[in-house]
Protein backbone atom coordinates (compact mmCIF):
# COMPACT_ATOMS: atom_id res chain seq x y z
CA UNK A 1 0.00 0.00 0.00
CA UNK A 2 3.05 2.28 0.73
CA UNK A 3 4.42 1.84 -2.69
CA UNK A 4 1.08 2.32 -4.11
CA UNK A 5 0.61 5.58 -2.37
CA UNK A 6 4.07 6.37 -3.46
CA UNK A 7 4.06 5.93 -7.10
CA UNK A 8 0.45 7.65 -7.12
CA UNK A 9 2.20 10.42 -5.46
CA UNK A 10 5.31 10.82 -7.73
CA UNK A 11 2.82 10.59 -10.71
CA UNK A 12 0.96 13.64 -9.33
CA UNK A 13 3.62 15.62 -8.94
CA UNK A 14 4.89 14.74 -12.47
CA UNK A 15 1.34 15.56 -13.76
CA UNK A 16 1.30 18.73 -11.66
CA UNK A 17 4.86 20.34 -13.15
CA UNK A 18 3.82 19.07 -16.28
CA UNK A 19 0.49 20.93 -16.64
CA UNK A 20 1.16 23.81 -15.04
CA UNK A 21 4.91 25.50 -16.61
CA UNK A 22 3.43 28.91 -16.11
CA UNK A 23 3.31 28.37 -12.34
CA UNK A 24 7.21 27.24 -11.98
CA UNK A 25 8.39 29.90 -14.78
CA UNK A 26 6.07 32.57 -12.11
CA UNK A 27 8.20 31.81 -9.42
CA UNK A 28 11.58 32.63 -11.33
CA UNK A 29 10.40 34.92 -13.43
CA UNK A 30 11.57 38.24 -13.80
CA UNK A 31 14.95 37.16 -11.95
CA UNK A 32 16.32 41.09 -12.42
CA UNK A 33 14.52 44.34 -13.91
CA UNK A 34 13.35 44.18 -17.13
CA UNK A 35 14.93 46.32 -19.86
CA UNK A 36 12.49 47.87 -22.50
CA UNK A 37 13.84 49.55 -25.43
CA UNK A 38 12.07 52.61 -26.96
CA UNK A 39 14.03 52.89 -30.37
CA UNK A 40 13.22 56.51 -30.53
CA UNK A 41 14.13 59.62 -28.46
CA UNK A 42 12.81 60.27 -25.20
CA UNK A 43 9.60 62.80 -25.01
CA UNK A 44 7.75 61.69 -28.30
CA UNK A 45 4.88 59.74 -28.69
CA UNK A 46 6.65 56.21 -28.37
CA UNK A 47 8.55 56.98 -25.38
CA UNK A 48 5.41 58.08 -23.67
CA UNK A 49 3.61 54.92 -24.77
CA UNK A 50 5.99 52.92 -23.41
CA UNK A 51 6.70 54.45 -19.79
CA UNK A 52 3.09 54.76 -19.96
CA UNK A 53 2.38 50.92 -20.30
CA UNK A 54 5.64 49.96 -18.16
CA UNK A 55 4.20 52.35 -15.56
CA UNK A 56 0.69 50.01 -15.27
CA UNK A 57 2.89 46.91 -15.14
CA UNK A 58 5.10 48.01 -12.60
CA UNK A 59 1.90 49.03 -10.59
CA UNK A 60 0.22 45.32 -11.22
CA UNK A 61 2.95 42.81 -11.39
CA UNK A 62 5.49 44.64 -8.80
CA UNK A 63 7.86 43.87 -11.32
CA UNK A 64 10.79 46.58 -12.57
CA UNK A 65 11.40 48.43 -15.67
CA UNK A 66 14.30 50.01 -16.97
CA UNK A 67 13.31 52.01 -19.93
CA UNK A 68 16.36 52.43 -22.40
CA UNK A 69 15.93 54.99 -25.53
CA UNK A 70 17.70 53.90 -28.34
CA UNK A 71 17.05 55.99 -31.34
CA UNK A 72 18.39 56.13 -34.73
CA UNK A 73 17.77 54.80 -38.38
CA UNK A 74 13.70 55.51 -37.89
CA UNK A 75 13.54 53.27 -35.01
CA UNK A 76 15.73 50.74 -37.06
CA UNK A 77 18.42 50.62 -34.29
CA UNK A 78 17.15 50.25 -31.23
CA UNK A 79 15.30 47.15 -32.58
CA UNK A 80 18.85 45.55 -33.86
CA UNK A 81 20.11 46.35 -30.68
CA UNK A 82 17.39 44.35 -29.04
CA UNK A 83 18.44 41.24 -31.30
CA UNK A 84 21.35 41.14 -29.46
CA UNK A 85 20.01 40.59 -26.00
CA UNK A 86 19.30 37.37 -24.46
CA UNK A 87 15.94 36.02 -25.07
CA UNK A 88 15.20 35.20 -21.94
CA UNK A 89 12.12 37.97 -21.47
CA UNK A 90 14.22 40.43 -19.72
CA UNK A 91 14.97 42.25 -22.52
CA UNK A 92 11.60 43.64 -24.68
CA UNK A 93 10.71 46.62 -26.92
CA UNK A 94 8.45 48.86 -28.63
CA UNK A 95 7.73 48.20 -32.46
CA UNK A 96 5.42 49.88 -34.55
CA UNK A 97 4.44 49.97 -38.16
CA UNK A 98 7.59 52.32 -39.76
CA UNK A 99 10.13 49.97 -37.50
CA UNK A 100 8.51 46.43 -38.25
CA UNK A 101 7.29 46.90 -41.60
CA UNK A 102 8.10 50.17 -43.58
CA UNK A 103 11.63 50.63 -42.59
CA UNK A 104 12.90 47.22 -44.05
CA UNK A 105 11.09 47.40 -47.10
CA UNK A 106 13.27 50.98 -47.68
CA UNK A 107 16.21 50.31 -46.15
CA UNK A 108 19.01 47.58 -47.55
CA UNK A 109 21.37 47.92 -43.96
CA UNK A 110 18.59 47.19 -42.12
CA UNK A 111 19.90 43.55 -41.04
CA UNK A 112 16.28 41.89 -39.57
CA UNK A 113 14.05 39.98 -40.91
CA UNK A 114 10.61 41.04 -39.35
CA UNK A 115 8.70 38.12 -40.14
CA UNK A 116 11.13 35.69 -38.48
CA UNK A 117 13.46 37.97 -35.88
CA UNK A 118 11.33 38.72 -33.11
CA UNK A 119 9.06 37.35 -30.75
CA UNK A 120 5.40 39.14 -30.81
CA UNK A 121 3.55 39.79 -27.54
CA UNK A 122 0.87 42.51 -28.09
CA UNK A 123 0.18 44.73 -29.94
CA UNK A 124 -0.30 48.03 -27.59
CA UNK A 125 -2.36 50.51 -29.31
CA UNK A 126 -3.29 52.09 -32.76
CA UNK A 127 -3.56 55.25 -34.08
CA UNK A 128 -5.18 56.64 -37.59
CA UNK A 129 -4.13 58.93 -39.87
CA UNK A 130 -5.93 62.40 -39.91
CA UNK A 131 -6.03 64.45 -43.03
CA UNK A 132 -6.58 68.09 -42.28
CA UNK A 133 -6.60 71.74 -44.01
CA UNK A 134 -6.36 74.84 -42.98
CA UNK A 135 -9.53 76.35 -41.48
CA UNK A 136 -10.19 78.57 -44.36
CA UNK A 137 -9.73 75.70 -46.77
CA UNK A 138 -12.03 75.83 -49.77
CA UNK A 139 -12.50 72.20 -49.04
CA UNK A 140 -14.70 70.80 -46.97
CA UNK A 141 -15.29 67.46 -47.94
CA UNK A 142 -12.19 64.97 -48.47
CA UNK A 143 -14.18 63.93 -51.80
CA UNK A 144 -13.68 67.15 -53.37
CA UNK A 145 -10.17 67.05 -52.52
CA UNK A 146 -9.40 63.94 -54.29
CA UNK A 147 -11.84 64.21 -57.39
CA UNK A 148 -9.71 67.13 -57.87
CA UNK A 149 -6.00 65.13 -57.58
CA UNK A 150 -8.29 63.21 -60.00
CA UNK A 151 -8.94 65.53 -63.00
CA UNK A 152 -4.90 66.94 -62.79
CA UNK A 153 -5.79 70.14 -60.40
CA UNK A 154 -2.63 70.29 -58.25
CA UNK A 155 -2.84 69.26 -54.89
CA UNK A 156 -0.55 69.33 -52.51
CA UNK A 157 0.75 67.27 -49.51
CA UNK A 158 2.35 68.25 -46.69
CA UNK A 159 3.62 64.81 -44.30
CA UNK A 160 5.96 64.64 -41.97
CA UNK A 161 8.45 63.13 -44.17
CA UNK A 162 9.19 60.45 -47.01
CA UNK A 163 8.48 56.33 -45.44
CA UNK A 164 6.45 57.79 -42.91
CA UNK A 165 2.89 55.90 -42.22
CA UNK A 166 1.25 59.27 -42.99
CA UNK A 167 3.32 59.76 -46.38
CA UNK A 168 2.66 55.80 -47.39
CA UNK A 169 -0.82 56.23 -46.74
CA UNK A 170 -1.57 58.71 -48.92
CA UNK A 171 0.40 56.99 -51.37
CA UNK A 172 -1.60 53.88 -51.05
CA UNK A 173 -4.83 55.72 -51.29
CA UNK A 174 -2.92 57.31 -54.99
CA UNK A 175 -2.97 53.90 -56.18
CA UNK A 176 -6.52 52.30 -55.48
CA UNK A 177 -7.96 56.17 -56.43
CA UNK A 178 -5.62 56.95 -59.32
CA UNK A 179 -5.22 60.38 -57.61
CA UNK A 180 -2.37 62.30 -58.22
CA UNK A 181 -0.83 64.32 -55.42
CA UNK A 182 2.47 66.04 -54.72
CA UNK A 183 4.41 65.15 -51.73
CA UNK A 184 6.24 68.03 -49.75
CA UNK A 185 8.22 66.14 -46.78
CA UNK A 186 8.83 67.86 -44.02
CA UNK A 187 10.85 67.22 -41.17
CA UNK A 188 8.24 66.73 -38.71
CA UNK A 189 3.92 67.23 -38.05
CA UNK A 190 4.30 71.03 -36.51
CA UNK A 191 6.09 72.45 -39.57
CA UNK A 192 3.67 70.81 -42.20
CA UNK A 193 0.87 72.06 -39.78
CA UNK A 194 1.98 75.28 -39.97
CA UNK A 195 2.51 75.88 -43.71
CA UNK A 196 -1.06 74.40 -44.66
CA UNK A 197 -2.51 77.34 -41.82
CA UNK A 198 -0.36 80.27 -43.75
CA UNK A 199 -2.25 78.80 -46.87
CA UNK A 200 0.93 76.47 -48.39
CA UNK A 201 -0.36 73.33 -48.25
CA UNK A 202 -3.21 71.64 -50.12
CA UNK A 203 -3.48 69.50 -46.72
CA UNK A 204 -1.87 67.31 -44.38
CA UNK A 205 -2.03 63.96 -43.76
CA UNK A 206 -0.04 63.39 -40.34
CA UNK A 207 -0.76 60.82 -36.56
CA UNK A 208 -4.10 61.70 -35.15
CA UNK A 209 -1.86 62.85 -31.83
CA UNK A 210 0.28 64.89 -33.79
CA UNK A 211 -2.69 67.16 -35.20
CA UNK A 212 -4.89 66.64 -32.22
CA UNK A 213 -4.41 70.02 -30.17
CA UNK A 214 -4.65 72.08 -33.70
CA UNK A 215 -7.83 70.16 -34.22
CA UNK A 216 -9.22 71.78 -31.06
CA UNK A 217 -8.07 74.89 -30.90
CA UNK A 218 -9.73 74.98 -34.52
CA UNK A 219 -6.49 76.26 -36.60
CA UNK A 220 -6.79 72.58 -38.89
CA UNK A 221 -10.26 71.19 -39.95
CA UNK A 222 -9.80 67.72 -40.13
CA UNK A 223 -11.42 65.65 -43.32
CA UNK A 224 -11.27 62.02 -42.85
CA UNK A 225 -9.46 59.33 -40.66
CA UNK A 226 -7.55 56.15 -42.29
CA UNK A 227 -9.04 53.41 -39.55
CA UNK A 228 -11.31 51.45 -41.15
CA UNK A 229 -13.63 52.20 -37.91
CA UNK A 230 -14.18 56.29 -36.37
CA UNK A 231 -12.16 57.03 -34.46
CA UNK A 232 -13.56 58.11 -30.63
CA UNK A 233 -11.07 61.43 -30.13
CA UNK A 234 -13.28 62.68 -33.79
CA UNK A 235 -16.42 60.73 -34.14
CA UNK A 236 -18.00 63.47 -36.30
CA UNK A 237 -14.78 62.73 -38.84
CA UNK A 238 -15.31 60.06 -41.69
CA UNK A 239 -13.01 57.27 -42.45
CA UNK A 240 -11.74 56.77 -45.94
CA UNK A 241 -13.71 53.63 -45.65
CA UNK A 242 -16.86 55.46 -45.63
CA UNK A 243 -16.05 57.68 -48.86
CA UNK A 244 -15.86 55.07 -51.43
CA UNK A 245 -12.67 53.34 -50.77
CA UNK A 246 -14.29 50.44 -48.97
CA UNK A 247 -11.43 48.40 -47.78
CA UNK A 248 -9.10 50.89 -46.97
CA UNK A 249 -7.76 50.50 -43.16
CA UNK A 250 -4.60 52.03 -42.26
CA UNK A 251 -3.05 52.43 -38.16
CA UNK A 252 -0.13 53.15 -36.92
CA UNK A 253 0.56 50.95 -34.13
CA UNK A 254 2.76 50.33 -31.07
CA UNK A 255 3.32 46.61 -29.59
CA UNK A 256 5.70 44.72 -27.30
CA UNK A 257 8.34 42.50 -29.22
CA UNK A 258 11.20 40.48 -27.71
CA UNK A 259 14.00 38.83 -29.36
CA UNK A 260 13.25 35.66 -31.85
CA UNK A 261 13.59 32.00 -29.65
CA UNK A 262 11.65 33.55 -26.11
CA UNK A 263 10.29 30.73 -24.02
CA UNK A 264 6.57 30.41 -25.05
CA UNK A 265 5.76 30.57 -21.33
CA UNK A 266 7.48 33.42 -21.08
CA UNK A 267 5.73 35.18 -23.98
CA UNK A 268 2.34 33.68 -22.90
CA UNK A 269 2.85 35.14 -19.31
CA UNK A 270 3.99 38.78 -20.50
CA UNK A 271 1.01 38.79 -22.90
CA UNK A 272 -0.84 38.14 -20.39
CA UNK A 273 0.86 40.97 -18.25
CA UNK A 274 0.20 43.43 -20.69
CA UNK A 275 -3.73 42.67 -21.49
CA UNK A 276 -4.50 42.57 -18.40
CA UNK A 277 -2.40 46.33 -17.82
CA UNK A 278 -4.30 47.47 -21.08
CA UNK A 279 -7.81 46.94 -19.58
CA UNK A 280 -6.71 49.47 -16.81
CA UNK A 281 -9.24 52.27 -16.85
CA UNK A 282 -6.97 55.17 -16.23
CA UNK A 283 -4.67 53.65 -18.91
CA UNK A 284 -7.18 53.43 -21.47
CA UNK A 285 -7.91 57.27 -20.77
CA UNK A 286 -4.17 58.19 -21.20
CA UNK A 287 -4.23 56.61 -25.11
CA UNK A 288 -7.80 57.61 -25.48
CA UNK A 289 -6.37 61.13 -24.44
CA UNK A 290 -3.85 61.08 -27.36
CA UNK A 291 -5.97 60.06 -29.89
CA UNK A 292 -4.99 56.10 -29.83
CA UNK A 293 -7.36 53.20 -29.72
CA UNK A 294 -6.01 50.42 -26.87
CA UNK A 295 -5.38 46.62 -28.89
CA UNK A 296 -4.58 44.42 -26.36
CA UNK A 297 -3.82 40.96 -28.87
CA UNK A 298 -2.54 37.58 -28.80
CA UNK A 299 0.80 36.73 -30.06
CA UNK A 300 -0.98 34.96 -33.37
CA UNK A 301 -3.85 37.72 -33.74
CA UNK A 302 -0.66 40.03 -33.63
CA UNK A 303 1.48 37.61 -35.89
CA UNK A 304 -1.41 37.47 -38.22
CA UNK A 305 -1.74 41.43 -38.89
CA UNK A 306 2.24 41.40 -39.55
CA UNK A 307 2.17 39.18 -41.99
CA UNK A 308 -0.84 41.20 -43.88
CA UNK A 309 0.45 44.61 -43.17
CA UNK A 310 4.50 43.67 -44.18
CA UNK A 311 3.44 42.80 -48.11
CA UNK A 312 1.00 45.39 -48.52
CA UNK A 313 3.54 48.19 -47.29
CA UNK A 314 6.20 46.28 -49.74
CA UNK A 315 3.71 46.41 -52.74
CA UNK A 316 2.68 50.15 -51.98
CA UNK A 317 6.52 51.01 -51.50
CA UNK A 318 7.47 48.97 -54.72
CA UNK A 319 4.42 50.60 -57.08
CA UNK A 320 5.53 54.44 -55.51
CA UNK A 321 9.26 53.64 -56.60
CA UNK A 322 10.39 53.94 -53.05
CA UNK A 323 12.95 51.19 -52.78
CA UNK A 324 15.66 50.07 -50.69
CA UNK A 325 18.78 52.19 -50.84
Amino acid sequence: MKNKFAAALLAGTSLLSMATPSLVLADTYPSRAISFIVPYPPGGGTDISARLLTDKLAKSSGWNFIVENKPGAAGSIGLAYLLRQKSDGHALAMGQTSNMTINPNMNKDISYDTLKDFSLISVVASQPVVIVVAENSPYTQFTDLIQDAQSGKSVTMGTPGIGTVSHLAMEYLGQLSGAKIRHIPYPGATQAITEAMGGHLGFVATSLPSALSHIRAGSVRPLAVTSKERSHALPDVPTIAELGYENFDVNEWKAVIGPSNMDTDTIAMLNEAVRSALQDPELIEAFEREGSTVVGNSPEAFAEMLNEEYPRWQRVLQEANITKK
